[in-house]
């Protein structure tokens, strides 16, 4: 399947406080050579901490921060073990299985750009796309598949793709997962490994939700990096380089006079809200200050989804409106501002969220607007989170809101082509002074 060129943060920045080089952890000189053309020559402290175990054929557990670099330190191994041996149609030797399309994307391109300059072929099979493609595809080698549940275990069942060639899989944001209520899914998927296969499961926070899959790996050699804890802020690990904000308002059309001004901004940023509905209509509020924004939520077609992000990383648009479906997988350097347009429900969706800005060692801002009725909630859900932050009664327009968000006036809705200055009289649409002499 050919691959658009990685976008924004497809690939983990090198540097961190890890070995002096991938070489020094066991990586073969024909992928170590790979990397360098990526501009990657030092590993990250998740990557310098699994893949000696990784590369050895282990079953591994890993937790680490999101934007650390867990995708190289599963992709690094599997490509160099695919490296010898070829696929059959419908027969990947390596599997990945992602809760979120957005998320497989990412990883697929990872894995493509890695992979392609040594021979070995990437497939992603995700929802919102014509199954009837994705069965073409399948038709041809593919030595990797990158797939969500659903779409995986449907091929699984029409006998268009088998998994007994599989030599490594990987579960990654198994937390994710579990909460997204996929694990009866991924059990049947597993079930059809080979008990050789090599097995490994990354995610940003591991609890109580996810011990039956993890009852599945082998005397695994477990990683964490970052912090520890099941599901507070210090599984987010980059917290610290973030200022936490806490936008207190009174009702929900404060909260709407607000929003326009911190969109405006320049720069990045992503507006978390509760759900599908809430995308339009914080859209629609945004459109009329004049600011225009992307949206994406689980109704819209994996194309259209697509666009947005490609127009969101690229700077077409710098504005983002998105549901939790894109809490896991996006990855855009240059992102130093997450707003919740809705509070975050609770700890795990607060650290998913905040994680898109900060990333690769930069920092970021989070803002919570909360409104009355949700003042107490919010504060328990960042308290839960390891979070303190500070609290910004600030309204539009003011030198604070700048200060802290970079907020500035929204433009305004646009006029139509001809169409009358505001405050323009009726009856004389170009003013100035009428027929009988008297200004209109």
């Amino acid at each position: 399947m050919g691959r658009r060129p990685l976008r924004g943060g497809g690939l983990s920045a090198p540097g961190g406080a890890g070995a002096a080089g991938f070489a020094d952890l066991g990586v073969p000189e024909p992928v170590t050579a790979v990397l360098r053309r990526l501009g990657l020559t030092r590993p990250t402290p998740v990557q310098a901490a699994v893949l000696p175990d990784a590369l050895a054929g282990r079953d591994v557990l890993g937790r680490a921060p999101t934007g650390t670099g867990k995708t190289l330190a599963f992709a690094i191994p599997m490509v160099a073990r695919l490296t010898t041996g070829h696929a059959l149609a419908g027969r990947p030797r390596g599997l990945v299985i992602t809760p979120t399309r957005e998320l497989a994307d990412q990883v697929g391109d990872v894995l493509a750009d890695l992979g392609a300059a040594r021979g070995l072929r990437t497939l992603v099979l995700i929802g919102g796309e014509k199954p009837a493609r994705q069965r073409r595809l399948l038709a041809a080698p593919a030595d990797i598949v990158v797939a969500t549940p659903g779409r995986a275990l449907q091929h699984l069942r029409e006998g268009r793709m088998h998994l007994s060639d599989v030599a490594v899989a990987v579960v990654d944001e198994a937390d994710e997962l579990a909460d997204r209520g996929f694990l009866p899914e991924l059990d049947r998927i597993l079930d059809r490994l080979p008990r050789e296969a090599q097995l490994m499961a990354f995610s940003a926070t591991l609890g109580d939700r996810v011990a039956p899959l993890l009852a599945r790996l082998r005397e695994p050699a477990r990683h964490e990096v970052g912090g520890a804890g099941a599901g507070g802020a210090n599984a987010a690990g980059a917290v610290t380089r973030m200022r936490h904000l806490l936008l207190p308002v009174a009702d929900d059309a404060a909260a709407d006079r607000l929003l326009p001004w911190i969109a405006a901004r320049a720069g990045r940023t992503v507006l978390f809200v509760s759900g599908r509905h809430r995308v339009g209509e914080v859209a629609a509020t945004l459109a009329a200050a004049g600011v225009a924004c992307r949206t994406i939520h689980g109704d819209r077609g994996q194309a259209a989804r697509r666009a947005a992000l490609a127009d969101f990383a690229g700077g077409a648009c710098p504005v983002l409106v998105a549901t939790d479906v894109a809490a896991r997988g996006l990855d855009i350097g240059g992102l130093d501002l997450v707003v919740h347009v809705d509070p975050a429900a609770d700890p795990a969706t607060y650290v998913h969220r905040s994680g898109r800005t900060a990333r690769s060692g930069d920092a970021g801002t989070v803002a919570t607007i909360a409104r009355a009725r949700q003042l107490d909630a919010a504060r328990r859900v960042l308290a839960a989170a390891g979070v303190a932050p500070e609290t910004l009664a600030a309204p539009p327009g003011s030198p604070a809101l700048a200060e802290a968000l970079g907020a500035r006036r929204p433009p305004g809705p646009r006029r139509r082509p001809g169409a009358a200055p505001r405050g323009t009289p009726r009856g004389n649409p170009r003013g100035g002074r009428r027929r009988d002499g008297r200004r209109g």
